[in-house]
């Protein structure tokens, strides 16, 4: 009987549809039961809404997930100077901290994130297809499906390019439940990023603006989301095309796509701040907070008496914050566990924290006095030094422990020196831990940030390609977006200080400026090694990114440089496993193991 089917695939059902939604309800642990391939690769599967909903639940069950999850921290923190290797009984990981990249490293499996697409592909191929049978659902109803999907499917993609560069791009929803795969070669990093721009620009108007509840509008893709995945797969593609070799061949769209990386990064920004004043919410800018008065959807410390750390307790302690723009959902229910940021940052165990995999690099170890500084993350007056390391004195862990994602809330009692040591009561006090095994921590992939200071990039990239003149007002826009990011995480520094526009006049000083507060802001997220490679890219050369990586390094900086020297060294090998699957593939450049490399 239809009814009986029905109930049994109903273990998904609409109001529990994506990962970390209503933990407390009882069926939430059937939601996030995975079908057997075979099974929704059968035509009988695809018959109304339901089906289309519960296998786009796996697609995001498979986003969170040790093998992806783990994999978006190795591969875009692992190599950069953010990080130092704390476990070295790890020797695959080991090898990557010393660019030994070796294609026998299951680290570089890449089959989890294409099982994901591969769900993704199913729901895309069988949507008309429900459309026709189930007289409930109509194609209005689908296209916002489909354009949640493709987004999906492109970030899935967009960690491929930026970790191997070419990788096969298969679009097909082939039935592998009979162990059979078609050898498919690599395509061409450029045809990949093409593809997936005009994918997403041809269904970016059909995504969801509101899904009724914050937990929804955060952990699912939204309108918001789709154009700040564009907006960042705009900005790799324009830094692929950023040397005058690439220019010569692809000509203006390097301009264009900055300009639309500024356009669309100003849309999110925009539509975010209306949420914040629609909810009567605080945001930057709202009072004039400390000269500035351009108005942004970010959240601001409360200043009087003891400074709370507003934004980071919001997004990274709350969960769900109304700065966030897509997070993937953990929860403390059974199977849903953050093991990725447990196993590589650490937890509790026993109300103390104990070390995970990595630390922080000592450019995240001591604060400097000036702000801005070379070689030196923090100022002695930034509140994320505290939200990225843990105090040395609390807790009883060490200094390189890193505290992001895991302190509930944070507290500073003193901001005009956040990691001050001469008082015997801790200056930096932290709410609870996350405990070991049942880590809940959200996992964010953009927020406001992304899109302020991804359009603060654009615009001073523009003005390097001598698109803005000297002294045009739109460069100092660029710098009054990074100013905010960074002001408002340094609420009580000196006005002798504070970072003043007219010392940032050339758009490369903005630039460079912007990548240090992406450092700074999006330290132990996953993106500090894709930001090097950008960097690589768009110079046509090594050696800016090879000048920030080898602070990292006590010894053997020099044989990091040799083997990091061409921008083929910064992607990743493929997989031996996965050339014996599929001949077609070819093998990216690999190096040998060689000495070990001592690390701060």
């Amino acid at each position: 009987m239809k009814y009986s089917r029905l109930y049994n695939k109903l273990v998904l059902p609409v109001c529990l549809a994506f990962v970390g939604m209503f933990s407390s309800c009882s069926m939430f642990d059937d939601f996030l039961t995975v079908y057997p391939t075979n099974q929704i690769t059968g035509e009988q599967f695809w018959e109304d809404k339901n089906d289309l909903t519960s296998v786009l639940a796996s697609a995001y069950r498979q986003m969170s997930l040790g093998d992806v999850a783990n994999r978006m921290i190795v591969w875009g923190e692992a190599r950069s100077d953010n990080f130092i290797l704390l476990d070295q009984s790890n020797e695959n990981l080991r090898n990557i901290e010393n660019a030994n990249l070796l294609p026998t490293n299951s680290w570089f499996s890449w089959a989890a994130f294409y099982k994901g697409i591969g769900y993704c592909n199913l729901i895309l191929s069988k949507g008309m297809e429900v459309v026709d049978k189930d007289p409930s659902f109509a194609e209005g109803d689908w296209l916002p499906i489909a354009a949640e999907c493709k987004a999906l499917r492109a970030l899935y993609y967009f960690y491929l390019v930026r970790a191997f560069r070419d990788v096969p791009l298969s679009l097909r929803s082939n039935d592998t439940s009979e162990g059979v795969r078609e050898p498919v070669p690599q395509t061409a990093s450029e045809t990949i990023l093409t593809f997936l721009i005009n994918d997403l620009e041809a269904c970016k108007d059909d995504g969801m603006e509101n899904y009724g509840n914050d937990v929804y509008n955060r952990s699912r893709i939204t309108k918001d989301a789709i154009y700040t995945i564009l907006a960042d797969i705009y900005m790799w593609r324009a830094c692929k095309n950023a040397s005058p070799d690439s220019q010569a061949v692809y000509g203006n769209q390097y301009v264009q796509d900055l300009q639309k990386v500024a356009e669309y990064s100003d849309y999110v920004i925009g539509r975010k701040l209306y949420d914040f004043q629609k909810e009567r919410e605080t945001y930057y800018g709202q009072t004039n907070q400390n000269g500035q008065s351009i108005p942004l959807p970010i959240l601001v410390p409360r200043t009087t008496g003891n400074v709370e750390d507003t934004p980071y307790n919001s997004l990274f302690g709350e969960k769900y914050s109304r700065e966030s723009i897509f997070e993937i959902a953990h929860t403390s229910s059974s199977g849903q566990y953050n093991t990725a940021v447990d196993g590589m940052y650490g937890a509790a165990r026993s109300g103390r924290l104990s070390d995970g995999t990595y630390g922080a690099s000592s450019v995240f170890q001591t604060p400097s006095l000036l702000p801005n500084a070379d070689n030196i993350a923090y100022s002695q007056t930034d509140l994320r030094q505290a939200e990225a390391v843990q105090y040395a004195s609390s807790a009883g862990s060490s200094t390189t422990q890193i505290i992001k994602y895991l302190a509930s809330e944070i507290t500073v009692r003193d901001a005009t020196n956040v990691f001050m040591t001469s008082s015997t009561t801790p200056n930096v006090v932290y709410g609870s831990y996350q405990n070991h095994d049942v880590t809940s921590a959200n996992w964010i992939l953009y927020r406001s940030s992304d899109v302020i200071l991804l359009k603060a990039e654009a615009i001073a990239r523009l003005g390097k390609a001598g698109y803005y003149a000297e002294g045009d007002p739109i460069l100092t826009e660029a710098f009054d977006l990074t100013n905010a990011i960074f002001t408002r995480s340094n609420p009580l520094i000196e006005n002798r200080y504070r970072l003043l526009a007219t010392n940032f006049a050339s758009p490369t000083s903005i630039l460079e400026f912007v990548m240090r507060e992406r450092q700074r802001e999006f330290f132990a997220e996953g993106k500090r090694w894709f930001d090097l490679v950008r960097i690589a890219m768009s110079d046509g050369s090594n050696q800016n990114m090879l000048n920030l990586l080898s602070p990292k390094y006590n010894q053997g900086a020099n044989a990091i440089k040799a083997k990091l020297a061409t921008l083929n060294s910064l992607f990743n090998p493929v997989y031996k496993e996965e050339i014996k699957v599929n001949p077609a593939l070819v093998q990216n450049p690999i190096w040998d193991i060689d000495e070990t490399i001592q690390r701060n």
